[in-house]
């Protein structure tokens, strides 16, 4: 009896221990191929809740911009109630948002659905609506309706009236540049808003003032100092620089690389000064294959067939609206271009 049960004993254990392994396998098969980032725990369409059902059912959502939104909130998984994210959508459709411009503002900050209406959001709106901003302004920088009114919103708006002097001029800057609202105030805005008023030397609130910020926002001011001592290593004056700056900031967000090519060609090939790029900083942004090595072509071979009368100079020639530059120009250019004739 005794030597029965110990046989059973044995083959029950080795019975376990033949499914414990192929249960091992199958958990290390398992965690192998399981997805392994933070939302891969997430369902593709979430279960619904009450504030998902609402949502889905009475806003229109698809289970596309509901799963983003549980997902950058998945505390609102946990509601209960779906009233505060009702008031919440009320506000903003009597507010004048479209459909698309609400979903658009809850899909990138649903944190605005959690918020009080009385307490927090409409005060928000009220103060955003004074300024002059449209729901469709709001609705592409829904951080706006997050922030403090007391600690962060009132305070940076108060700051921003006092450079531009009134509603409407920051309404316009806003318009332009929303990141003067939603980035971090102190340490960017305020610093950069400096730096284009004393290292470039524009008066605070003009419009221009308004543009150069706009480019150097984007860039640290190790990245603006390279790419001013680079335009200086091209041959342009220190005194050619800023002007450059203020006519054309745009020259700010082109790559060094594009800067350095188009000055060779402008200087090298086309033989202009320094100074008349630095006159006509537009010449910066062109493309050099596209624009500026096509027309020099054509502007050497008018110069062939005596047309220099009727030439502009070369800087005007190269600057000339595509729609000019057709009506003035346009038959040689077809003419050198089907004769594949090329001035060297």
């Amino acid at each position: 009896m005794v030597v029965l049960w110990s046989k059973c004993f044995l083959c029950s254990m080795r019975c376990f221990s033949s499914l414990s392994s192929t249960f091992s396998l199958q958990s290390l098969r398992f965690l192998q191929f399981a997805p392994l980032s933070s939302s891969s725990s997430f369902p593709s369409t979430p279960s619904l809740n009450v504030v998902s059902d609402f949502l889905t059912k009475e806003c229109g959502f698809s289970s596309s911009q509901v799963t983003r939104v549980m997902r950058r909130r998945p505390d609102l998984l946990r509601n209960k109630s779906d009233h505060t994210a009702r008031e919440a959508i009320h506000l903003l459709k009597d507010s004048g948002f479209t459909d698309n411009q609400l979903k658009n503002t809850i899909v990138n900050d649903p944190s605005i659905i959690l918020l009080t209406v009385d307490g927090q959001l409409k005060p928000k709106m009220e103060v955003l609506k004074n300024l002059g901003l449209t729901p469709g302004i709001i609705s592409h920088t829904p951080r706006l309706l997050s922030f403090s009114l007391e600690n962060t919103l009132g305070p940076r708006i108060a700051h921003l009236r006092n450079v531009f002097g009134s509603n409407v001029h920051l309404c316009q800057a806003l318009k332009t540049v929303p990141e003067l609202l939603t980035n971090d105030f102190e340490k960017k805005v305020k610093p950069k808003m400096e730096y284009v008023k004393n290292n470039i030397g524009i008066l605070e609130g003009s419009t221009t003032f308004l543009r150069v910020l706009n480019a150097v926002l984007g860039h640290s001011f190790e990245t603006l100092d390279k790419k001013i001592k680079h335009m200086a290593s091209l041959g342009l004056a220190e005194e050619e620089i800023l002007p450059i700056i203020k006519s054309n900031p745009r020259v700010l967000r082109i790559s060094t690389k594009k800067v350095k090519e188009n000055m060779d060609f402008l200087i090298h090939t086309a033989g202009l000064m320094p100074s008349i790029v630095a006159s006509s900083p537009i010449l910066l942004n062109y493309s050099v294959e596209k624009r500026l090595k096509p027309r020099y072509e054509l502007f050497k071979y008018l110069r062939t067939k005596q047309q220099s009368k009727r030439l502009p100079n070369l800087a005007s020639f190269l600057k000339l609206s595509e729609k000019d530059f057709l009506k003035k120009f346009g038959q040689y250019d077809t003419e050198i271009k089907s004769n594949d004739h090329t001035i060297s």
